[in-house]
């Protein structure tokens, strides 16, 4: 799908609404769409499947990704995106770096085991150090996705790896800002850069370092079925099944984000997604929390300790 700049200007009035940015910030944003400011960005790519990347490959609502790439952001590294390789690239990245001021992106976890050996972003750099070494520079730090934000499906256990999320690796700092998912919803991303450019500073945060634009809201509280299930309406058994999705293991009660709302793949500009796993008829597996996915498992079967479950 191709739209012009002119809608693409127009639709980005949308971002009044969300995430969070008032009538007064659309005219910088929109001169940040328009090419009159870029932030560069380093992309560093730990223990993985790829995934946060492929879905900001699909970003529409606030900007399309090659818009993104050439006008909003200054993308200086990225493994899988950049057309540099070898050499040529981590250069890039280390000249990057000596200036200083950039994002750092993380996208999933990062193993301290044997020395961090389990993972190189290229020969002679673990993603471990990585981090580290990245961090001093930056202006703000972004885990994407559940494995660089809580360690995710790869701190899952027996963690062989030791796998960590970044607050373990850089502790307690206030640069660093958490948009979990399985993978990260690409609005998720771009909402959070575009108000870390309009603004200047971090958005509003949960006690989990998430924006609260998009995980202030649990699924539960907004969940379709829900009002089924207050009434004694139907519970599903199987996946598929109309109805309420806890017997086959909905963890909605423990999860907060506005997937109800923005849902996935979207359309056009400014127009949230056609779907959801509820919508789906599969229960919400709470890939967004800290606690994911041990926490969360065994999944498809029913939790036996939510109490509050009808309120």
């Amino acid at each position: 799908m191709n739209i012009s700049r002119r809608d693409l200007l127009k639709a980005s009035a949308a971002v009044v609404a969300a995430p969070g940015l008032t009538a007064s910030a659309v005219e910088k944003l929109q001169n940040i769409l328009a090419g009159q400011a870029t932030a560069p960005v380093i992309w560093l790519q730990g223990q993985s499947c790829t995934g946060c990347s492929v879905s900001l490959l699909n970003s529409i609502y606030y900007a399309t990704i090659d818009d993104l790439l050439l006008n909003v952001i200054d993308l200086e590294f990225h493994p899988t995106v950049m057309a540099a390789a070898g050499n040529l690239a981590v250069s890039a990245a280390e000249q990057a770096q000596s200036a200083g001021g950039y994002v750092l992106v993380v996208e999933g976890a990062v193993p301290s085991g044997a020395g961090g050996k389990y993972c190189h972003i290229w020969p002679g750099m673990t993603i471990e150090q990585a981090v580290l070494e990245f961090a001093a520079g930056a202006g703000f730090i972004l885990a994407v996705g559940s494995c660089a934000a809580y360690g995710g499906m790869a701190g899952g256990s027996p963690n062989p790896t030791q796998a960590q999320g970044l607050g373990e690796i850089l502790g307690d700092d206030s640069r660093l800002i958490n948009i979990p998912g399985c993978p990260a919803h690409p609005d998720w991303i771009v909402g959070t850069i575009a108000y870390l450019l309009t603004y200047g500073e971090a958005p509003p945060l949960d006690n989990d370092s998430r924006p609260l634009e998009y995980f202030g809201d649990r699924i539960h509280n907004n969940c379709p079925n829900r009002h089924k299930h207050k009434y004694s309406g139907p519970e599903a058994t199987v996946l598929g099944d109309a109805g309420c999705l806890k017997k086959i293991g909905c963890r909605g009660q423990w999860t907060y984000a506005d997937c109800f709302m923005r849902k996935w793949n979207s359309g056009e500009a400014a127009s949230f997604g056609v779907n959801w796993c509820i919508g789906a008829r599969t229960p919400c597996q709470g890939c967004v929390e800290p606690s994911f996915p041990d926490g969360m498992s065994p999944f498809f079967e029913q939790a036996q300790d939510i109490k509050d479950l009808m309120s």
